[in-house]
């Protein structure tokens, strides 16, 4: 009896691709459930910012575009060429899935030792099978946290209504008062990227963290919304802004990626960031979006809410308990994963893990491989 034919599937790296073919993968990526925008060409010029090349891994058979990666690398003083992929390798819904991943997972092995000091990947939703295949090669555990490991999502294909029992009483309440208490939330457009800016670093102020800057902000809105991937919205009272939200929207998927909201007591007693989160749910659902993701909780945060500790809020930063707020389920990504090419480094990065100055330095890099800050 005849086998059947193994699929052909080339794998090719490309630092320029052709215009036509980045349109080509953007479509891919835009089309994969579970797939982010950090995988979309665009991101590729909004982390351009911070010192970051891209490198393209595509997968076809034969004329077929059916996979691929972002990966994202720069110099790091004292460690050298590092690279990461944020929510890939994407492998599209049409292809042979087993043979895509695999040929991926060895060119994703072969970038890691042969071009890069180290690489670190975070697979996309529901891709297990590409830890899996990169675990096989050598990759281990990553605490890296290039992305967020874990997030909180609301599934979008329920009626309104049930969508709004799910909420928390104080905003259940909310959502049919707030029109009476001058609370309005319109979509933003770019003139309002200065008031998202703005008001993201006040919280970020109230909140002890450094914020993201203008510039960075204001161009990873005009990237991702040229081709319709981000979604602004603008909480006012009484006509005045006072908390907005910078979503991108991929693969069915809308999720949180920047908010922020003035520190008046009336903002707080009014509830305007629900106000906001809520008419972006709402937007989301009437666009056909399946899911709405708050952007990402710690894994301490996942663990307490997934194992029925007692008190889990007691485990949460007041960000965490806002996102759950709205009755959404913990949601995991697959296991991140690093190959460090050189013993010696990876030797050097596990013991400085073990110290305070060591462990101040991964967070470092961290934060410039996360992050809008450079450095």
């Amino acid at each position: 009896m005849e086998q059947p034919r193994t699929p052909a599937v080339s794998v090719v790296a490309s630092t320029e691709p052709d215009p036509g073919v980045l349109h080509e993968w953007d479509a891919l990526v835009d089309r994969t459930p579970g797939t982010d925008v950090a995988q979309l060409s665009s991101w590729a010029g909004i982390r351009r910012e911070s010192g970051f090349d891209p490198l393209y891994v595509f997968a076809r058979e034969d004329d077929r575009l059916v996979g691929g990666a972002l990966v994202l690398e720069r110099p790091l003083p004292m460690i050298g060429r590092v690279g990461y992929v944020s929510n890939g390798p994407v492998v599209s819904p049409a292809a042979p899935r087993e043979v895509v991943v695999d040929r991926l997972g060895t060119a994703m092995d072969r970038l890691a030792r042969r071009r890069l000091r180290a690489l670190f990947v975070q697979p996309p939703a529901e891709a297990a099978d590409v830890t899996a295949a990169l675990r096989r090669r050598g990759f281990r555990r990553s605490m890296s946290g290039i992305a967020p490991a874990a997030s909180i999502r609301v599934d979008l294909r329920r009626d309104i209504e049930d969508l709004r029992r799910g909420l928390t009483k104080a905003n259940r309440r909310r959502t049919r008062h707030w029109a009476e208490r001058g609370v309005r939330v319109r979509m933003g457009s770019r003139d309002d990227i200065p008031v998202v800016a703005d008001l993201v670093a006040r919280s970020a102020e109230h909140q002890h963290y450094e914020p993201l800057s203008p510039d960075y902000i204001q161009n990873l809105h005009r990237e991702l919304d040229a081709e319709e991937h981000a979604a602004v919205f603008v909480a006012e009272i009484d006509g005045s802004p006072a908390a907005a939200l910078l979503c991108t929207r991929c693969g069915g998927v809308v999720k949180q990626r920047l908010s922020g909201m003035e520190r008046s007591e009336r903002a707080r007693r009014d509830g305007v960031s629900a106000a906001a989160v809520w008419r972006a749910m709402e937007w989301a659902k009437e666009n056909g979006y399946h899911t709405y993701d708050f952007g990402g909780i710690s894994t301490r945060a996942a663990d307490a809410l997934l194992d029925g500790a007692p008190e889990p809020s007691a485990h949460l930063k007041g960000t965490e308990r806002f996102k759950t707020s709205f009755g959404g389920e913990v949601f995991r990504y697959p296991e991140q994963v690093e190959l460090i090419s050189s013993p010696p480094l990876r030797l050097a990065y596990d013991v400085s893990r073990r110290t305070r100055a060591g462990r101040r330095f991964v967070e470092i890099v961290k934060r410039t491989l996360r992050g809008g800050r450079g450095g």
